[in-house]
């Protein structure tokens, strides 16, 4: 592989959680990527509430915010959903809308306060489309107390409202490069001591990285370093960038589904001007 030809490669694929190594992309793009991944890949999140009955102190309005911010299965297709993209910012969303309904009431004889979960959320005719957690608590109800609604999800970006993001943190960061001075004479335990993340050694006279992506660009041991011997700088011709998502799409969904969106933009922008 040449210095410059671009490289991808899978560092960690988990369930909900993805880290990818890009070698040779520029820092434009990367965040670019990032960036859409972030506010507008599309996803179901419940956006319209109708109670007809609440008995329970709990304001409507924060029953409809916690329910808002429960994350909602949808499908996974990333030429469906960078469509739906690129239809949501033109000003034509799809009349796709998933209805649940929620029903909740603690008897008397429970002798405890009833926790509504997210598992009494039943979708009505779209089983797929379900709470992607059973266990999310949305409020507790005191005896006698009944809580009757029906909500409408629909898609939406996460430029929007945080409840449409697919991800918690997307994050990249760059290769941490340490580099050290032989000629200048001095201990160098106290820089390895310093570290955090226990990423440093002291081998055959010189500091040297154990694994380089386990250092935080902290620069605590560039800092105890009194004779300038150590310095920590990074790689940007080398980036990991981390996907976690909240479980409404797979994080190489996610990934993908980013990338078609930039090139469909990309492509409309050349149709626009005539190339």
């Amino acid at each position: 592989m040449s210095q410059t030809e671009l490289s991808v490669k899978v560092i960690e694929d988990k369930p909900g959680l993805l880290t990818v190594e890009f070698s040779n992309l520029r820092r434009e793009v990367l965040n670019g990527i990032r960036r859409t991944i972030l506010a507008e890949v599309p996803t179901l999140a419940i956006d319209e509430v109708l109670f007809t009955e609440n008995s329970s102190p709990i304001y409507g309005e924060y029953i409809a915010h916690r329910l808002g911010m429960v994350p909602i299965k949808t499908p996974d297709d990333p030429e469906i959903l960078s469509q739906i993209s690129i239809d949501i910012q033109g000003g034509n969303p799809p009349n796709m809308r998933v209805e649940y309904q929620l029903r909740a009431e603690c008897p008397p004889q429970l002798g405890q306060p009833l926790t509504v979960s997210s598992d009494m959320l039943k979708p009505l005719g779209v089983e797929e489309a379900r709470p992607v957690y059973d266990n999310i608590q949305l409020f507790k109800l005191g005896q006698n107390q009944v809580v009757e609604l029906q909500a409408t999800a629909r898609y939406g970006l996460g430029k929007q409202h945080a409840k449409f993001s697919p991800v918690s943190p997307v994050v990249y960061i760059y290769k941490p490069v340490l580099i050290f001075d032989k000629t200048k004479d001095e201990p160098c335990d106290q820089h390895v001591s310093v570290c955090p993340t226990n990423c440093l050694e002291y081998k055959h006279g010189e500091l040297v990285f154990t694994n380089p992506w386990d250092c935080i660009l902290c620069r605590a041991c560039e800092k105890a370093c009194k004779s300038g011997a150590t310095k920590i700088m990074w790689d940007e011709s080398v980036a990991r960038l981390t996907i976690e998502a909240t479980g409404s799409l797979p994080p190489k969904v996610i990934l993908k589904t980013a990338i078609l969106i930039l090139l469909k933009k990309f492509k409309l922008v050349s149709e626009k001007v005539g190339a």
